[in-house]
């Protein structure tokens, strides 16, 4: 049940966007100020304007998930070469990535983790997926990006591109399918159909998805193992559609217009609209509690912090804030996920080694998978770290529920490495450990 006692808002000064969490647990805001900024989630009145060259920040942002990466990637849909790509260290370097020669934009920017490797030896790489609704395609950028070469998935129908998101089989780990939503536009560049389109496995088309009618237009679309979840207006709505049955559901908003949407930690949906943020049941959709953010005006970006709370963005106060999710009245039940392990790799190692894939763990909830949920990763050790030399990392679980462990550089010590992963403080850690011998 939602409390509004435990809500904080803080103030920006700066018309925000999206949210993101990222390295060293800082919060990344985006804005169309032409300015990103970084926030101490310990104090959130502690925070560093970064200028972001000529472009405003209106389409996402992410954390670079490669493990010695130290960036984070943001889109602009209103300028040209509108995949940008930022070092969170140093002077904050940016890098812009061209997508067309002079209109290409970007709606929105989403992670895909595929596993390469075979049964017992993972094998992880990562793309960035994104909108493109000019031209009218998904794109596909690796990470790290080549050069700033990707791939196209062209939507071959008449809407306008608005944001994406990739279901990926859970047995092989590898095989996507990927869903776009669409809009009309009456302006340039026009647009006759509002949907939401799935490219299945081998397929080269995009077929509509019949869940919508003519002129209900969708917004913002996140998935899960079962169900993809989407936003919509006229009327308001999140739709959450099952996979394997085909079928939809939906959890009216009455006059909040709904935006951005996630996955939580207790098997539930939240999602940010015009009047606030709304719980979900993640099952059994309907509304389960509406609460008001301080100084009235509604929410934007939303995400999940480190330890569990939720971060959001207000573009109408000109603000950000965080909640935390009361638990469950005495006696209630808790569905509260927990971290576990699912893969380890080498268990004794010698001294000076570099071990690629230490481990693969998953949060679940309620028995089901949750993505877009920031790990912690650390090391306890002597000698041993994270092959950027750091002994403590934060990973998001990918469209699977899992995150991938970084790569551990073994040190000069003959000692046992306490590997573990969990969210933040709030759980005890799946831990294993990690010999260093030195024969």
């Amino acid at each position: 049940m939602a409390d509004t006692a435990n809500i904080q808002d803080f103030n920006l000064n700066l018309t925000p966007h999206s949210v993101a969490v990222g390295n060293q647990r800082y919060l990344w805001i985006t804005t169309s100020n032409r300015k990103v900024v970084r926030v101490n989630p310990n104090d959130p009145n502690s925070r560093r304007e970064i200028p972001t060259l000529n472009y405003d920040l209106t389409a996402g942002v992410m954390k670079d998930p490669v493990s010695e990466n130290q960036r984070i990637w943001m889109a602009s849909p209103d300028k040209v070469d509108p995949i940008l790509m930022m070092e969170t260290q140093g002077s904050f370097p940016i890098t812009v990535y061209e997508l067309e020669p002079r209109d290409g934009r970007a709606e929105s920017i989403k992670l895909r983790t595929t596993d390469k490797g075979t049964e017992g030896k993972p094998n992880i790489s990562y793309d960035l997926l994104f909108a493109e609704p000019i031209h009218n395609y998904i794109g596909i950028l690796p990470i790290p990006a080549q050069g700033g070469t990707y791939a196209k998935m062209p939507v071959g129908h008449d809407t306008y591109l608005w944001d994406v998101a990739v279901t990926t089989d859970p047995t092989d780990k590898k095989t996507h399918t990927y869903w776009a939503t669409g809009q009309k536009r009456a302006s340039n560049p026009t647009r006759t159909k509002n949907g939401v389109f799935r490219r299945s496995p081998g397929q080269s088309a995009w077929e509509s998805v019949g869940i919508l009618d003519p002129e209900q237009k969708p917004f913002y679309i996140i998935a899960d193992t079962e169900a993809v979840w989407f936003t919509a207006t006229n009327p308001n709505q999140v739709i959450r559609w099952d996979i394997a049955e085909g079928l939809s559901n939906t959890v009216s908003l009455g006059d909040a217009v709904p935006q951005q949407l996630v996955f939580y930690t207790d098997d539930k949906v939240w999602v940010a609209s015009s009047k606030g943020l709304h719980e979900i049941d993640r099952h059994q959709p309907s509304l389960e509690s509406t609460i008001d953010l301080p100084h009235g005006k509604g929410a934007q970006g939303l995400c999940v912090g480190t330890n569990g709370e939720l971060w959001y963005t207000s573009p109408g106060n000109k603000s950000f804030g965080k909640y935390v999710v009361p638990p469950p009245p005495y006696g209630g039940a808790s569905l509260v996920g927990r971290t576990q392990v699912v893969y380890q790799g080498e268990s004794v190692v010698h001294m000076k080694d570099h071990v690629q894939q230490p481990l693969i763990a998953e949060y679940i909830s309620n028995g089901h998978p949750v993505p877009g949920i920031p790990l912690t990763c650390r090391i306890d050790a002597d000698g041993a770290t994270f092959d950027d030399g750091t002994r403590e990392r934060v990973v998001l679980t990918d469209q699977l529920g899992r995150v991938a462990v970084p790569p551990v550089a073994a040190g000069l010590i003959e000692e046992v490495a306490i590997l573990s992963v969990g969210l933040g403080n709030t759980e005890p850690h799946a831990t294993t450990t990690l010999r260093i011998t030195q024969d």
